[in-house]
């Protein structure tokens, strides 16, 4: 992904600025306000993390819907941002990982969901690392009809389509 993190809080007067999302691959992370202690949520592919607002962390931006395997699925969304006696945000739609307030006692952020893109949440305070990104995903669809065996990964049927997913390495072998 190519999305930017949310700006990290503190007691200071200043405003932090999420970090820039990459052009055409992701969107920018949330800033966090002044003296918040509470952080922006991350960038998603869809939409930029969110702010903080009023000591909530921000939740992070939505991933991008897709409906390559016959339902819609969305991925690659933001991870949520952390707070200091407040609300923790949330991740954002496509497997964003929620953030952890000190509020209900220290931790790590939530990992975010496996085979999404999804990115981690942040950590609460006193050095509590972000949650781990989840892991990434590869879906091809096929014209059942345009080959007389298809084989590798995890099939479905759509219609008369053959969906193809790999969670890990593999190999599609198309006749």
């Amino acid at each position: 992904g190519g999305s930017g993190g949310g700006a990290s809080g503190s007691e200071t007067a200043y405003k932090a600025v999420g970090g820039d999302g990459y052009s055409g691959q992701g969107n920018s992370g949330g800033d966090a306000a002044t003296a918040a202690y509470s952080s922006g949520g991350g960038g998603g592919a869809g939409e930029a993390g969110h702010d903080t607002v009023a000591g909530k962390g921000g939740n992070g931006g939505d991933g991008l819907p897709c409906s390559i395997t016959g339902s819609e699925v969305y991925y690659a969304g933001g991870g949520g941002g952390a707070a200091h006696t407040d609300i923790a945000g949330s991740g954002g739609l496509g497997g964003g990982g929620n953030g952890k307030s000190a509020n209900t006692g220290a931790a790590a952020g939530d990992d975010g969901i496996a085979n999404t893109g999804g990115g981690g949440g942040a950590g609460s305070y006193n050095n509590y690392k972000g949650g781990t990104g989840g892991s990434g995903v590869v879906i091809v669809r096929l014209l059942t009809s345009d080959w007389s065996a298809i084989s590798g990964g995890t099939q479905t049927t759509d219609g008369s389509y053959t969906v193809c997913k790999f969670t890990s390495s593999g190999t599609l072998t198309l006749s």
